[in-house]
């Protein structure tokens, strides 16, 4: 049984791992995130990614994390991990990202590699750069279990290089200093979190440094191809409808938190590059979502900013 599901899934997956749902409940802490009856096998997954697609942002366009590059990847995992359970026959359920089951956990504890310091998933063939998904049967498996954890060793290269310290040496990760964890949050943003800020969603700094990514040949896989989405011009942000925006931008990942996160992280690119020439269409938005405090309290500081940069860039020299 074991065997026939390890050549399914990896036909169409990466990485896979296997784990006895006794053994997941054992190991988490949070009940809410048991494995309920009647499954008692975990099969986890991993898809990889690739990491050296680099865009800039310019005055016209704005870019995300490359993480979201490509098809949306819940799309992508979904439509495999059903295609294979299907062709298996057996009755299934499957999850990626939005389900109770701790990802990291089940892929640890399968063995297919540990949590580095950048609180990522770390594999010794892939580095971090892969997505993770989860298949439940009801049959039940030997116990085979062996874990990979080769760990980061005396390593702090993604604690030193992240901006906002999230990754503190002492503390261990402090979730709320974390740029891929505020930049998403319906929140006002500190004048810390503005100053921080470099992407329009996310961030890819502690993946870029890590050592476990460095020169590693990943497959290329077509659902991850460049397809438009990796550079969002900023026009479209503040003057197309949502709809419109998600036909255009093909439902990418880093719209599952809304347009709204990504029109406020845009302001605050705009204010550090002081880039000026968006600033009516600022405005409008601001009357067209005055509703909305956390976007308001926010882009209402940078716009003021914004707009006594425009000021000085036509103040008249003095002979």
């Amino acid at each position: 049984m074991k065997k026939r599901l390890q050549e399914a899934f990896s036909q169409s997956f990466d990485l896979v791992g296997f784990v006895n749902t006794s053994t997941y409940n054992q190991a988490v802490k949070n009940p809410v995130r048991w494995v309920l009856e009647p499954f008692n096998t975990m099969v986890v997954v991993g898809l990889s990614y690739p990491s050296n697609r680099k865009f800039r942002h310019t005055k016209e366009t704005l870019v995300p994390s490359i993480y979201t590059f490509g098809r949306d990847y819940h799309e992508e995992l979904k439509e495999r991990l059903t295609a294979v359970c299907e062709s298996l026959g057996y009755s299934y359920q499957i999850g990626v990202d939005s389900h109770p089951i701790d990802e990291r956990l089940a892929f640890k504890l399968s063995g297919l590699g540990f949590q580095g310091k950048n609180q990522l998933m770390i594999n010794n063939d892939f580095g971090s750069y892969f997505f993770i998904g989860i298949a439940l049967f009801e049959f039940e498996l030997p116990t085979f279990n062996q874990l990979e954890d080769d760990g980061c060793g005396s390593c702090t290269i993604c604690q030193d290089a992240c901006p906002t310290g999230a990754l503190n040496q002492e503390n261990g990760y402090e979730m709320e200093k974390c740029i891929s964890f505020f930049n998403q949050e319906k929140k006002e943003l500190t004048e810390t979190e503005i100053k921080k800020n470099h992407s329009l969603f996310g961030c890819d700094i502690c993946q870029t440094v890590c050592p476990k990514n460095i020169d590693i040949l990943r497959p290329t896989h077509s659902g991850f191809m460049l397809n438009g989405n990796e550079q969002v011009e900023i026009v479209d942000l503040f003057r197309m409808p949502t709809k419109a925006f998600k036909e255009k931008y093909h439902n990418a990942a880093y719209l599952w938190r809304g347009k709204l996160i990504l029109m406020r992280n845009a302001v605050t690119l705009l204010y550090k590059t002081r880039n000026t020439r968006y600033n009516d269409l600022i405005k409008e938005s601001l009357l067209q979502f005055k509703d909305v405090k956390w976007y308001v309290n926010t882009v209402s500081k940078l716009l003021e900013e914004l707009e006594r940069m425009k000021i000085n860039e036509v103040k008249p020299r003095i002979i």
